[in-house]
């Protein structure tokens, strides 16, 4: 494989139990009460977009302009003061420009946000302006748009591709733009990963790069 392209949330970033827990609270202010855990179930891999299409219906009318700065602040804030790497994900980084292979980050969230999170968490130069968001096509994930788009613009083929997810609609996504797709399970459903297409693997020390290829660890 001569390109690998990383998910950013939950791949990259430590970030799903931090967002969700942010969002919980937020969302209960405004009288759509829920648990962190609620919101990881209800709102993993989904866009700012759906989230928010999904809370006004919940709550039976429009989110004001007040609320969704609150909330985009929050979310800043959360991620400054708590957001890490995923353990070993840099050292998966590192194998895999040795391997030779270039790398890109696809994500779902929005630029900005995964602008601040690379940064925050120190993975930025690894990636520089190889960063592609669901904002730049038309349909997101589970649709493939956002990964054969991500190839295109890196100069590669999906047959050359292996992308990293930690969500069944991410998984899709891959298998849908002819690539092979990884299901990091570390905190995710093991089960859903594998029905999605993804093989599965729960520590960035199972993942082994030796010519561009992804192997198993021994």
């Amino acid at each position: 494989m001569n390109l690998v392209i990383f998910d950013c949330d939950g791949v990259l970033v430590d970030s799903e139990p931090l967002i969700n827990r942010i969002e919980a609270e937020c969302f209960t202010q405004i009288g759509a009460p829920m648990t962190g855990e609620q919101a990881i179930t209800q709102f993993k891999g989904k866009t700012v977009e759906q989230v928010a299409n999904a809370l006004e219906s919940r709550i039976g009318h429009p989110l004001s302009a007040e609320f969704v700065y609150d909330w985009a602040m929050a979310t800043a804030f959360g991620l400054t003061q708590d957001l890490h790497a995923v353990p070993g994900v840099q050292d998966v980084i590192e194998r895999v420009r040795t391997a030779g292979a270039a790398i890109c980050v696809a994500s779902q969230s929005p630029l900005p946000r995964v602008l601040l999170s690379l940064h925050i968490t120190g993975l930025n130069h690894y990636f520089g302006e190889n960063v592609f968001t669901a904002s730049m096509v038309p349909n997101p994930k589970p649709a493939p748009d956002l990964f054969l788009y991500a190839a295109k613009r890196m100069g590669y083929s999906p047959q050359e591709t292996i992308v990293i997810e930690d969500s069944p609609s991410g998984v899709l996504a891959a298998r849908a733009a002819g690539m092979r797709a990884y299901g990091y399970a570390a905190h995710e459903d093991a089960g859903a990963l594998e029905r999605a297409g993804a093989r599965v693997f729960y520590s960035m020390d199972e993942l082994h790069f030796d010519g561009g290829f992804v192997q198993d660890a021994v």
